[in-house]
């Protein structure tokens, strides 16, 4: 009954909107409608430039944007871009302990740096994009390909930045939809003061996961997912000190429940996994307009798991504090551009980055009825170094030669672990690592509303601290080395008229790249090692402003990553398979006429390969939907409806499995959220 009833009411909506979209009623107009050609990026050349002057592929998502399409997260906002594939096994990109969401970029699995106003937020490879309100975003800078060179590690695949409001909007915003979901946010702006503070209930979702048969000596038993209860709350602000300086802080709690049901066991779940986890990050950004830039930021990362096993019977078997880690990480950035001459510049900068993190896990002998309390089982750390220069000479009037080159030093990477079965603990040094990481890039104006690009570079990403020295499903892998990879590309973009069109060729080959060799998380014993990956495609973009009313965008990939299998007996090199996306197809349509406005987005996803030791298997496509109306019967009010999955699909949302023993994760079903926002 609910379903039906939900489809009716989703139908409805598109009636109407449909028939709004095509009157010519009077409204007072609330203007969404900027759309720029030539954006200033500041992203991929650490200095601020034309994008038809930026030797690179930009993808920037305005806050206009981001509005239309009624995200409320800048996981929401990022899931449909172009060369872009999330990954999420919570709904709506909510993280699951140390499941969290990802943004894999040109198929590139674990090579994407996150910042928030030029701050790196990676903390062990992990990010909370979910965490991030779309209220306090001004845009969104995408920048794919190897930005290695000046961002460091971990950008083998690209690097999403996202910068903040100077100044928003007083307002407060309400919503809820279908599967007992419900949205709530306050806004407070001034000249020198904003912030977001959220509440998010993430409601109920059944049958989250494929059903997978797990097999023992007795008997055999179906089992999947339910996502029981969730919620997330935080509050985001930054105060701009003066014109040149600007304080950040982001705080959100996030707390999940998820089922495993079984089919032997009829009165209760089989077990409950309640995820909570913490995050914190403190940025002090410094700007004085003439060159001069710096950073300094603090971030915690806390990720709780508890876990409830239940008898047959119903009886507990077994309640413990599963495991527990904190990460901290402490990063300064400091650089200067120079203007050597009127045409040519000059930058230079250094970084640090100070990694550490404390994990705890349950004794896994200890069963019973009583909790387990978790005791420290590792101690990880390690101190990063960099100096990077960039040098941009004006060969010509049409002619820029770009030189980038970046010095990494790793020191301190150390880690203490205890075996809680013996109690003995063993500290573990990794030998010290440098990396040197150049890059040349050149850009040609061909006419004043185009121009070509080409580029090649080498790239980097060191081994997240778990990973060398171990978690809590993982296993010491201390002889891991840093991902080494090599990157190619050309491109063209044109403006013209009211479109502009963006076309890059590219390819890559990762040596040394980190993915697991064998085990499994049900068993605890996970092995990284170093294998290599590869990758060769096209992307073609179109943006285009149909008239001032109604615009629209478009996109193509094609690519073939291939990642080369652990050697074994019967296969002493190795064989390459095909792993991730091959294909996608995304759109996007904005449409808005005085007070009403509504937004279509479309991501397919073709072509998909389950790339794992004993060859690929294909998974069928996805079809990720999202449509938003909004209506603004008085200039400080509005009322919206955002429908999600409009043709109620099951597609999986990451690459692993199905199989036997591997649970894949579901997209919910159609669901919608309706609103309103009172601004003052």
């Amino acid at each position: 009954m609910e379903k039906h009833l939900t489809k009716a009411v989703l139908m409805t909506a598109l009636i109407t909107g449909s028939v709004l979209m095509g009157s010519n009623a009077v409204f007072a107009a609330q203007e969404l409608n900027e759309f720029t050609l030539d954006p200033m990026v500041v992203t991929a050349q650490r200095m601020e430039n034309h994008d038809l002057d930026t030797p690179a592929t930009v993808d920037v998502i305005t806050k206009e944007r981001i509005e239309k399409s009624g995200a409320g997260s800048a996981f929401e906002a990022l899931r449909n871009a172009l060369g872009v594939m999330s990954s999420t096994q919570g709904p709506n990109g909510a993280a699951l302990g140390s499941m969290t969401s990802r943004i894999v970029i040109r198929g590139v699995d674990k090579g994407t740096l996150v910042m928030i106003d030029g701050v790196p937020i990676n903390q062990d490879g992990k990010y909370n994009l979910e965490d991030i309100p779309a209220d306090m975003i001004e845009k969104i800078e995408v920048v794919r390909g190897g930005g290695a060179v000046l961002y460091g590690s971990e950008a083998n695949g690209g690097v999403v930045n996202i910068i903040t409001k100077n100044k928003a909007y007083n307002s407060v915003k309400v919503s809820a939809g279908n599967y007992g979901r419900q949205r709530y946010s306050a806004t407070v702006g001034s000249n020198n003061f904003n912030a977001v503070a959220t509440f998010e209930n993430r409601g109920k979702v059944s049958n989250m996961t494929t059903t997978i048969e797990k097999s023992s000596k007795k008997s055999n038993s179906l089992q999947h997912y339910d996502y029981k209860d969730g919620e997330s709350k935080g509050v985001m602000w930054n105060y701009n000190i003066n014109d040149n300086v600007k304080f950040t802080h982001n705080y959100v709690e996030n707390n999940n429940i998820v089922d495993i049901i079984d089919n032997k066991y009829l009165n209760s779940p089989y077990q409950r996994k309640d995820y909570t986890d913490h995050n914190n990050t403190f940025a002090l950004n410094i700007d004085d307009k003439n060159g001069f830039t710096s950073n300094l930021s603090y971030g915690t990362q806390e990720r709780n798991y508890d876990q409830i096993t239940w008898n047959k019977d119903g009886s507990i078997k077994q309640d413990i504090k599963y495991s527990w880690r904190k990460g901290h990480n402490t990063n300064l950035n400091v650089q200067k551009v120079f203007d050597v001459n009127e045409e040519d510049k000059f930058l230079i900068g250094a970084s640090f980055k100070r990694e550490d993190l404390d994990i705890y896990n349950s004794p896994s002998k200890k069963m019973g009825s009583r909790p387990a309390k978790p005791e420290r089982t590792g101690a990880y750390n390690r101190d990063v170094y960099s100096l990077y220069t960039s040098y941009d000479w004006k060969m010509s009037d049409a002619d820029n030669l770009i030189v980038n080159m970046r010095e990494t030093f790793v020191r301190n990477a150390d880690g203490d672990n205890t075996n809680l079965e013996n109690g003995i603990t063993t500290k573990t040094v990794q030998e010290n690592q440098s990396k040197f990481t150049p890059e040349i890039q050149y850009i040609r104006s061909l006419t004043e509303n185009s121009s070509f690009y080409a580029k090649a570079g080498k790239s980097f990403r060191l081994p997240e601290l778990t990973k060398i020295f171990g978690g809590s499903v993982m296993l010491p892998s201390v002889n891991l080395k840093p991902e080494r990879g090599t990157h190619y590309e050309m491109g063209y973009k044109l403006n013209e008229n009211d479109r502009s069109w963006r076309l890059a060729v590219y390819t890559y080959d990762i040596k040394d790249a980190i993915e697991i060799e064998s085990g499994s998380a049900s068993t605890g014993d996970i092995v990284y090692n170093n294998t290599d990956i590869k990758n060769t495609g096209v992307e073609l973009s179109l943006n285009v402003k149909h008239n001032d009313n109604f615009d629209s965008f478009w996109g193509i990939c094609y690519s073939n990553p291939k990642q080369k299998s652990f050697s074994s007996d019967n296969n002493a090199g190795g064989q390459w398979i095909k792993y991730n996306n091959q294909l996608q197809f995304n759109m996007g349509v904005n449409y808005h006429k005085d007070k009403f406005a509504s937004a279509l987005s479309a991501n397919y996803i073709g072509m998909r390969n389950n790339g794992t030791t004993n060859g690929a298997t294909r998974l069928r496509p996805a079809l990720y939907t999202d449509l938003h109306f909004s209506y603004a019967p008085e200039e400080n009010q509005k009322a919206f409806l955002h429908i999600n999955n409009l043709f109620d699909r099951k597609d999986y949302t990451t690459n692993n499995g199905p199989d036997r023993e591997t649970y894949g994760y579901y997209t919910m079903g159609i669901n919608f959220m309706v609103g309103y926002e009172y601004s003052f």
